[in-house]
């Protein structure tokens, strides 16, 4: 498979998966951990998180956590319009939280309403600013929208907020390789992704091989992308 045809179905089609089992991301405390075990545990993140000068979300009720996760559910089996009404609620209900409005950007992506997409992912970036979940699905509706130095921009944010976060380091390297012709970012984006993903990639290892051949064959490329 080609990385063109890859760009959408491996990195995005992962994130996409991902996010349906990990929504929480942008709901908890700083929009990144695991999700919540208990009010216990979330009021000691809170407190730590606090006390290193993290901005947070507020604790998430237990009864908010249970709606959300019927939502979560009903996005991951199709049932993209009883998902949707949930995301609404609780965007309404909670509007202090980030997760709720990024999952309606998601949705908005996957039905090809990118603009509807754009604007539901930034609402949920100005509820949580540091939400790296966010920055990588804005950038992948920029992508499809051919804002390519947008889509720069917000997968660029994403890894600043969260140096290890795979994904993000992938649909980078994607942006980098074939739509921005600056294989020498391409090739250092796909090693950061190699170097944090949570099992080889074999396709990525090609892509890394090609990439060094291709700089050293034209050195310019490496600076020009040409």
């Amino acid at each position: 498979m080609c990385r063109r045809c890859l760009d959408s179905t491996h990195s995005e089609g992962r994130d996409w998966r991902g996010l349906i089992v990990g929504a929480l991301l942008g709901l908890l405390l700083s929009g990144c951990g695991s999700a919540p075990t208990g009010s216990d545990a979330q009021q000691e993140k809170a407190a730590a998180e606090a006390a290193a000068g993290v901005p947070v979300e507020p604790v998430l009720p237990p009864e908010a956590v249970q709606q959300f996760e019927r939502a979560v559910q009903a996005m991951s089996s199709g049932d993209l319009a009883t998902a949707e009404q949930g995301f609404r609620a609780l965007a309404t209900a909670y509007p202090s939280y980030s997760g709720p409005l990024l999952n309606l950007g998601i949705l908005h992506a996957k039905a090809g309403k990118l603009d509807e997409a754009e604007k539901a992912i930034r609402d949920a970036i100005a509820r949580n600013g540091n939400n790296a979940a966010a920055f990588n699905q804005l950038g992948i509706v920029q992508r499809k929208q051919g804002k390519f130095k947008d889509a720069n921009d917000a997968y660029t944010r994403a890894v600043q907020i969260d140096p290890n976060y795979a994904l993000a380091w992938l649909n980078l390297g994607v942006l980098c390789d074939l739509y921005l012709q600056e294989p020498q970012r391409a090739l250092e984006a796909y090693e950061r992704y190699l170097a944090t993903a949570s099992a080889p990639d074999a396709k990525v290892n090609g892509w890394v091989t090609e990439l060094k051949k291709r700089i050293g064959a034209d050195p310019r490329s490496a600076q020009t992308g040409e």
